[in-house]
């Protein structure tokens, strides 16, 4: 083995630890990337030489090379959003989005999604979330489609007719003067507030002062 094999032993091994950094460094990069999933670097001896010697032949590595870099596909844990569109899936699965220019269908583990303006579920590359439709006895019915919310679909709104409060009143309260509408929270004890909703369903703050009289 000369001395030109020996270098280049050493340089592979540097060679090859250098990609595994690189793996390393990717998965510490993407650790808050939503549906990543790491990787490692497999390693495998470089073929070896034989050389002749009054023992017999022997064999002499060659260094090392990266064999493959392996996914893991491992489950994440789950974290709380507040949007109600974010999803994620327990165990073995993708979700299917489609590319909206070409139709081409991609799977994916990341369930950040949101309905854009026309309705459609989408991630954040545009994609369209896939699925079937489901019957009154939740039996998938139909071909594979672009999921889609009905947004003509709504409730009317509820306006507030009623309101109950209950409270409870410390009668060694001071006198503070007649009541100014103009100036309710000095002259007045106690004040209580309450969400109401109009015919439109906005939402009004009614807000309730008491004076001692």
């Amino acid at each position: 083995m000369g001395i030109a094999s020996s270098l280049y032993s050493g340089v592979s091994g540097l060679t090859t630890n250098s990609h595994a950094m690189s793996v390393i460094g990717n998965n510490i990069a993407n650790s808050n990337t939503i549906g990543f999933k790491s990787s490692r670097a497999i390693f495998a001896d470089l073929l070896s030489s034989s050389v002749s010697g009054s023992a017999g032949t022997s064999q002499i590595g060659r260094g090392s090379g990266l064999s493959v870099v392996d996914n893991i596909f491992s489950q994440g844990t789950f974290q709380n959003t507040e949007l109600n569109s974010d999803l994620a899936i327990e165990g073995p699965g993708f979700f299917m989005v489609a590319d909206p220019v070409t139709s081409e269908l991609r799977f994916t583990r990341a369930g950040a999604f949101r309905f854009d303006a026309d309705g459609y579920l989408i991630n954040p590359e545009g994609f369209k979330v896939q699925g079937y439709m489901l019957d009154m006895n939740g039996n998938t019915v139909g071909d594979l489609t672009d999921i889609k919310a009905n947004t003509r679909s709504f409730s009317p709104a509820n306006m507030t007719a009623n309101i109950t409060l209950n409270t409870n009143l410390n009668s060694n309260s001071p006198y503070v003067g007649p009541f100014d509408i103009n100036d309710p929270a000095n002259t007045s004890n106690y004040a209580a507030s309450i969400e109401v909703y109009d015919s439109l369903g906005q939402t009004h703050l009614l807000t309730t002062y008491f004076t001692k009289l």
